[in-house]
């Protein structure tokens, strides 16, 4: 094995709304900036890679979003791992980081792996914290979560970005019930878009408050070489929830804790200082909820 070292697949969470999203930008504190720089700390690699980024993210996510699960990838020496295994790694990190970011598991994958190659990528939408969300009845709500179901071009359902393609295959879009209430959607894909998922929660809550039809939001995914935009909706309410990879097997660990705190129900729409501290308690669940999975998942 060249240099000693052996390829570390870890899983992490964090806070979207602390850093200035996960890659890494001058001067801004960023979770792969963070991440690096305790990895620093403890030795594992060295400053001189600074200019490669050493630390290679499964997923990328902007400022706000938060992240129950993420995988990442570092070359560390073979002896620091035999010698500390996965809990030693854990709480190594974890005393080097700030609470705000947690790693929560970790293993030895092969020498080339690559955690951009994920099966899937799920991420979990509460649409009830939009303004524009009136609500629905579930069977008319999955029948909107089907018309994004298959692979489509999701040129419409994106910020501008160069990328070689923007067919996506959505695998699973399924209501998130609590208490027989819908308060948003889980969705899975290979890959995603960036701003997918909060562009299709925009057409969503224009379906629900009637701005919106179902043909115009089936004509924005079969004309997408014609403009239709349908809105992007906030990135407070999206968490990335799981990523899946077929060689590594921390998502097993992840669907082992499911330890989701109550959510309150959102006011009457129309009391506005009701609905503005409603809004700020539900940010304080969305975190309540990353931080419990997290406490379950830790060895």
């Amino acid at each position: 094995m060249a240099g000693g070292n052996c390829r570390l697949a870890f899983a992490f969470g964090h806070r979207g709304d602390t850093f200035h999203g996960s890659q890494v930008q001058p001067n801004l504190r960023t979770v792969q900036g963070s991440l690096q720089e305790a990895l620093y700390e403890l030795g594992f690699i060295k400053k001189e890679n600074d200019s490669g980024q050493p630390c290679i993210l499964s997923s990328r996510t902007d400022a706000g979003v938060h992240v129950r699960m993420n995988i990442a990838a570092i070359d560390i020496p073979e002896t620091a791992w035999d010698g500390m295994r996965e809990a030693g790694f854990i709480t190594a990190m974890n005393d080097q980081l700030d609470g705000d970011i947690v790693v929560w598991g970790a293993q030895r994958a092969e020498d080339n792996w690559n955690p951009r190659r994920a099966v899937s990528r799920t991420y979990r939408y509460r649409l009830e914290g939009c303004f524009d969300w009136r609500g629905a009845e579930k069977n008319q709500f999955t029948e909107w979560l089907n018309i994004f179901v298959g692979q489509h071009d999701f040129n419409n359902f994106r910020k501008v970005d160069e990328v070689p393609s923007t067919i996506r295959e959505i695998l699973s879009l399924k209501p998130w019930i609590e208490n027989e209430i819908i308060i948003g959607f889980e969705i899975q894909g290979r890959a995603f878009l960036w701003n997918m998922v909060r562009r299709i929660a925009a057409s969503l809550c224009g379906l629900s408050k009637g701005v919106f039809t179902i043909e115009k939001v089936l004509q924005a995914l079969n004309e997408p070489n014609v403009e239709h935009d349908l809105g992007l909706a906030v990135a407070d309410w999206l968490v990335l929830w799981e990523v899946e990879h077929e060689e590594i097997n921390l998502h097993q660990k992840a669907r082992e804790s499911i330890l989701e705190p109550p959510l309150s129900r959102p006011p009457n729409r129309y009391d506005n200082r009701a609905n503005d501290r409603w809004i700020e308690r539900a940010k304080l669940e969305q975190i309540m909820l990353c931080h419990s999975e997290w406490e379950g998942l830790i060895c």
